[in-house]
């Protein structure tokens, strides 16, 4: 048995295999990306967006699950505060591309996410940006997460560590239906945004739990309840400038 012949078709399989799984995954992703291109602005309002005041969370006990549409599947939803964010967007994540690669329930049903600051963070990018770097990003162990670190040289920061952890938020969100999937799409790191609905635990139509929510702003590692400090949010409204989308 010729040994080298067998590893010739091997290889060449293989190769087939990964072509067809590539294309199939970008093919997904621009029908992805074409569904939800054109939302239709629901109202243009005069009112400014606040970027100064915190999140504002008002938590609920005892509420009926709401039923949400992933990608492939279907989710329970329990909400656990109505939840308002106001800032300006550091990071957009939406991890489309080969996104049927590793892809699990979580990615099924949290579509993308935001790095978004608040108070002073929000008032002067230039010096943010200056002292501080961003990325949000999801990584081999499937966590999605957002990573800050100071910039060179370190002395006469404006901000400690503390201060800047406690004044940005990285959003897993959900979609309430096809039009605001377009506008959160819609939304370009530096906009400034608020963003309306519900802080969520996620679980499958089955009651399986799949991910529980960050409740508080100043959690920063694993052992926070939503075991790494990120909100799941499940997004009713999404307010662009003077545009928003429902």
């Amino acid at each position: 048995m010729d040994f080298s012949i067998i590893w010739n078709w091997f290889c060449r399989a293989c190769l087939i295999f990964f072509i067809i799984i590539t294309v199939n995954s970008i093919l997904g992703d621009v029908m992805f990306r074409v569904k939800y291109s054109f939302p239709k602005v629901t109202e243009k309002t005069l009112v400014q967006i606040d970027t100064n005041k915190d999140p504002v969370q008002i938590n609920l006990q005892n509420t009926k699950y709401i039923k949400a549409y992933g990608e492939k599947d279907i989710y329970a939803l329990q909400p656990q505060a109505e939840y308002s964010i106001s800032g300006l967007v550091i990071t957009k994540n939406t991890n489309f591309w080969f996104r049927d690669i590793m892809r699990n329930k979580f990615d099924d049903i949290c579509l993308m996410d935001l790095g978004i600051v608040w108070g002073d963070l929000a008032a002067d990018r230039k010096k943010l940006y200056k002292h501080w770097k961003f990325k949000s990003h999801k990584t081999l162990g499937q966590s999605r997460r957002l990573e800050w670190r100071a910039k060179p040289p370190y002395d006469n920061m404006p901000w400690e560590l503390g201060f800047v952890s406690s004044h940005i938020s990285h959003t897993h969100l959900i979609p309430a239906n096809p039009n605001v999937m377009g506008g959160l799409l819609a939304v370009k790191k530096n906009n400034i945004v608020k963003i309306d609905g519900y802080l969520v635990d996620i679980y499958t139509d089955k009651s399986e739990l799949i991910a529980k929510t960050s409740m508080s702003r100043t959690d920063t590692d694993a052992t926070s309840r939503g075991s790494g400090a990120c909100e799941n949010m499940y997004v009713r409204q999404v307010q662009i400038g003077n545009k928003i989308y429902r």
